[in-house]
């Protein structure tokens, strides 16, 4: 999603095979001008997604993360905010005034709804939230597109977040609403009457207004600590969360506890409002340069220490345009990969020389009900080029294994499937000992949900491929 997950976090946890060095693994841009702005890259299974624009014209593309090849193109939808991936479906807004699901492998509408200017979506459960150009909130149903509810209220021009109970939004000022009917529950303001997208940590909400960083009490909106940025534009800041840290802009790290600074980077020339990316114990953020008498030691990215804010590595890949430089947005990190925009017409994938490859994962049916006989298990297919030992795990929504029903079976080359039946671990009896003792005592049906189903394949030679699929569990199919 727009900024990883429905809680605006900007952290990928699941992510460790990021680090440096870098390398180029392809470059994709200029097919339509030098003035070509694309939306920040959304990255799931093996495919990128963005949308570009050049003047009037503009297009959704699915590009394979490996090759930089384009696989499909809707072409005719300006699209100008991320999208959103979940259900085996990409999600978002054209200026077209409509909102789109489409087949993420194929790119076959599913449906479309009027909905007018749209923020990025953001995907929790069964659910679709995002807010409107003219102030409003919207809530479709992710498999229909049907209008569950929307509210109307000056200022909201932010990318939702959402949790269990709780969706806020920022703008002119933070809302705190009822997800399920957009009932208010608290509302936030300051003298700038300018707020990001919020980020959310347990019980504590994060957004930055024109000056401030601030930490509002997730039930009340009750001030719990600011921070003066000491910058206008703030509100271009979303504040990024990993840990029991906040990251902002070009780059701060914030005890998200205290408010206080743990450390602060110094990178030379950085426009100030471009945002961070956390991952695997690393801090990913680009450079711009915008004043010709400055030197031409940005349109970089930067990788920092997220401890410390070491800088660890920089790679320098902006293109001169007109004495700019810039790297806009902010990176995109997921499959072991750094997906950015440079210089606002060049798409960039980077990753480490010693990227694991990714296996290619299919899936018979994106939902099942796992209390069906017919229809309570999924078949997963792969091609292995080589013999192999292969592991696969479910994961559910947080990340967090709850199920191995493949653990180092060996493979040889070609074609294999392997079979979920919709179980998890008993979580009170997830420990070995107690599963060997208890058995099938410890197994129970996987509640309704999205789950990733995670391949792990090491060759004989030690080389790890993994690839995966989602899969949603539901009572009614």
């Amino acid at each position: 999603m727009f900024q990883y997950d429905a809680q605006n976090t900007g952290f990928n946890a699941d992510e460790q095979g990021i680090a440096p060095p870098l390398k180029v693994d392809w470059v994709k841009g200029g097919e339509l001008s030098t003035y070509e702005l694309r939306t920040r890259p959304v990255i799931a299974d093996g495919l990128v997604y963005v949308g570009e624009r050049s003047g009037s014209r503009g297009k959704l593309l699915a590009i394979s993360l490996l090759t930089g090849k384009c696989l499909w193109v809707i072409e005719g939808l300006i699209v100008e905010n991320a999208p959103a991936l979940a259900n085996g479906r990409i999600y978002f807004g054209a200026t077209d005034g409509k909102f789109y699901a489409l087949d993420a492998k194929s790119g076959q509408t599913i449906w479309s709804v009027s909905a007018g200017p749209t923020t990025s979506p953001i995907i929790f459960g069964d659910r679709i939230y995002f807010g409107t150009q003219s102030g409003g909130v919207c809530v479709l149903n992710a498999a229909t597109g049907e209008k569950l509810w929307s509210i109307n209220r000056s200022g909201f021009r932010s990318a939702p977040a959402v949790t269990n109970d709780t969706l806020f939004i920022g703008g002119n000022e933070v809302i705190a609403l009822d997800p399920s009917n957009g009932q208010i529950k608290w509302s936030f303001a300051d003298q700038s009457r300018s707020f990001s997208a919020p980020a959310v940590r347990g019980k504590s909400v994060y957004v930055s207004s024109d000056y401030y960083l601030y930490c509002l009490d997730a039930d009340s909106g009750r001030v719990k600590w600011s921070r003066y940025l000491g910058i206008r534009n703030g509100s271009s800041k979303i504040p990024v969360l990993a840990g029991n840290t906040v990251y902002l802009g070009a780059v701060t790290a914030v005890d998200a506890d205290t408010g206080g600074v743990k450390w602060a980077f110094d990178g030379r020339n950085q426009y100030p409002i471009v945002s961070v990316a956390v991952a695997n114990g690393y801090v990913f953020v680009g450079s711009t340069r915008t004043d010709t008498t400055l030197d031409s030691s940005n349109g970089r990215i930067y990788v920092l220490n997220a401890d410390t804010g070491e800088l660890v590595y920089q790679y320098f890949a902006g293109v001169c345009h007109n004495d700019w430089y810039a790297i806009d947005p902010s990176p995109s990190i997921a499959e072991g990969s750094v997906v950015l925009n440079m210089s606002t017409y060049m798409l960039f994938c980077l990753s480490p020389p010693d990227r694991s490859p990714l296996l290619g994962v299919s899936v018979d049916k994106d939902k099942i009900n796992a209390y069906d006989s017919e229809t309570g298990s999924v078949n997963l297919t792969f091609n292995l080029d080589a013999t192999g030992t292969v592991t696969a795990d479910v994961l559910d929504s947080q990340g967090t294994t709850v199920y191995r029903f493949a653990e180092n079976q060996t493979l040889g080359k070609g074609a294999h499937s392997l079979v979920w039946h919709g179980l998890i671990y008993f979580q009170e009896m997830a420990d070995p000992v107690l599963r060997d003792e208890f058995g099938d005592k410890c197994i129970l049906v996987a509640p309704d949900g999205d789950y990733k189903l995670l391949i792990t394949v090491k060759s004989a030679t030690g080389k790890s491929y993994t690839g995966s699929a989602t899969v949603k569990v539901e009572a009614q199919v």
